[in-house]
C-alpha cells in the first residue's frame, strides 16, 4: 500500500510541476530511429589496489583489475528514452589469487569477477521535469552512486526531479534495492533488513538562488519500521543539510561552510552531526582548508556514502559518536595536476571504540588528455590502542580512460 502511494505522489508531481511547460521536440519520428540514433560510451578503468594491515594474524588484500560501465542511451522520442550498462571488474592474470582479492572490494565478496546489468531504465523529459525509473545511478547528499573504488554503487528507483524554480533542483525518489558498497554484491539485492519491508522514500534538493550561497539538503523516511522477518530496523530516517557561502572580499576562492545531520531511531537515542569548514586558495595554485565534525549521542548513518567533511574513504557504515579535526592542502603545480594532501584525528566519545584513529591521506591526479587520466591514492591510518580495529596502509592506482 504505501509503494503505491508513495509512486503516486512522484507521479503526481511529475504532472503538476510540468505546468504550462513546452513539452519537448523530438528529433526521431520513430522507435527505430530512435534506437539508430543512440549513443555509447564506455568508462573504463585499470585499477590495482593494495591493502595491508599492521597486525599479525590478518590478512592483507591486494588485487589487480580492469572493468567499468559499457553504456548505451537511445535518442529522444516524443520526450521519451531509455538505457542499459554493463558493469564489470575483471582480475588481471593470475598475479594475485582470488583469496588475496576478497578484501578490496574491487571484486566479489569472494574475489570473483564482477560481471552484471548495472543499468537499465525509462525515463521521460517534459519542460524541466524529468521521470526516470529502473536501475540508475543516484546523486544524492546521503544516498550516491559513491564512486571511489572500480565500479559505483547503482539502485533500482523512481526519480522525480524539476527545476522549474531558478536556480533551484527538488528531486524525489523511492528506493528499495541497490547493489551495496562499490557494487561488490554483483547483484541488486533488498536491504529490507536495515530500510524496512517497503523500502526509503526521499526528498532532496539543492539550492543557488542567493549570490554566493549554496544549499542542499536531504531527507530520507523509511516506508515501514520492520523487514520481511518481523524484527524492527534500527534508523527510521535520515537528514542532512549543508550550506556553503563563498566570501570574495577576503580573497580568491575563500569560503565557509557548514553542515547539519542526523537519523531518528526506532529503540535508542537519535543522532547528531554537526561540521565546519573553511578555505581559501592561494594564486589559484594552492588549496587550503581546516574542518571539524561533531556526532553526538548515537552513531550517525547514511544509506551511502557519508557526508561528513572529515571522511575521505568510509562513506558506507555508521560513524560512532566522536569528534574529529583535521586539514587538508591542494597543490596545483601544473594545469592538469593536482596533489592533494590531508590529516584529520578522530577521537571516539562516550566509551565507543572504533571511530577512534588518526589518518594521513595523499590523492594526486594526473589528466594526460582529453580522454585518459592516472590517479594515485595512499592512505595510513593509525588506530588508537583502545581500537578494536588494525593499523593499515591502503596504496591504490587507477588509470582511466573514457570514450
Amino acid at each position: 500500500m504505501k509503494k503505491r502511494l508513495i509512486l503516486s505522489i512522484i507521479s503526481s508531481t511529475m504532472i503538476l510541476s510540468a505546468g504550462e511547460s513546452v513539452p519537448p521536440v523530438s528529433h526521431n519520428d520513430s522507435l527505430g530511429s530512435a534506437l539508430q540514433n543512440g549513443t555509447f560510451s564506455a568508462n573504463t578503468r585499470t585499477f590495482y589496489f593494495d591493502r595491508s594491515f599492521d597486525k599479525d594474524g590478518v590478512d592483507n588484500a591486494t588485487a589487480l583489475t580492469v572493468g567499468g560501465i559499457v553504456k548505451y542511451v537511445s535518442g529522444d522520442l516524443n520526450g521519451f528514452k531509455g538505457g542499459f550498462a554493463y558493469y564489470g571488474s575483471h582480475r588481471i592474470g593470475d598475479l594475485f589469487s582470488r583469496e588475496e582479492g576478497k578484501g578490496t572490494s574491487i571484486l566479489g565478496r569472494g574475489g570473483e569477477d564482477l560481471a552484471f546489468l548495472g543499468e537499465a531504465f525509462l525515463q521521460y523529459d517534459y519542460g524541466k521535469t524529468m521521470f526516470k525509473v529502473g536501475r540508475q545511478q543516484l546523486s544524492t547528499p546521503l544516498m550516491q552512486n559513491h564512486d571511489l573504488r572500480i565500479l559505483p554503487s547503482v539502485y533500482e528507483a523512481a526519480v522525480i526531479r524539476n527545476r522549474d524554480i531558478e536556480n533551484t533542483m527538488v528531486e524525489g525518489g523511492y528506493v528499495q534495492r541497490y547493489t551495496g558498497f562499490t557494487s561488490k554484491d554483483n547483484r541488486f539485492n533488498d536491504y529490507n533488513n536495515k530500510w524496512g519491508d517497503d523500502g526509503l522514500a526521499y526528498l532532496s534538493f539543492s539550492n543557488k538562488s542567493v549570490n554566493n550561497l549554496s544549499m542542499r539538503g536531504q531527507y530520507i523516511k523509511a516506508l515501514s519500521d520492520t523487514a520481511s522477518d518481523g524484527s524492527k530496523i534500527a534508523v527510521d530516517d535520515y537528514r542532512y543539510f549543508d550550506a556553503k557561502y563563498n566570501l570574495p572580499m577576503i580573497g580568491t576562492g575563500t569560503y565557509i561552510k557548514g553542515q547539519y545531520g542526523g537519523n531518528a531511531y526506532n529503540n535508542a537515542d537519535d543522532s547528531t552531526l554537526l561540521g565546519a569548514k573553511v578555505g581559501t586558495s592561494v594564486h589559484k595554485m594552492v588549496d587550503v582548508a581546516l574542518l571539524y565534525d561533531k556526532i553526538s549521542d548515537n552513531s550517525f548513518k547514511a544509506v551511502e556514502s557519508g557526508p561528513m567533511y572529515s571522511d575521505w574513504q568510509q562513506g558506507y557504515g555508521n560513524y560512532e559518536a566522536s569528534t574529529a579535526v583535521g586539514g587538508q592542502i591542494v597543490l596545483k603545480p601544473l594545469s592538469d595536476l593536482s596533489l592533494k594532501f590531508g590529516y584529520v584525528d578522530v577521537g571516539s566519545d562516550e566509551g565507543n571504540v572504533r571511530d577512534d584513529f588518526s589518518e594521513f591521506n595523499f590523492d594526486g591526479k594526473y589528466k594526460i588528455n582529453d580522454y585518459s587520466k592516472i590517479r594515485v591514492r595512499y592512505s595510513l591510518k593509525d588506530q588508537t590502542d583502545s581500537s578494536d580495529r588494525e593499523d593499515r596502509d591502503d596504496f591504490r592506482v587507477i588509470y582511466y580512460m573514457n570514450f
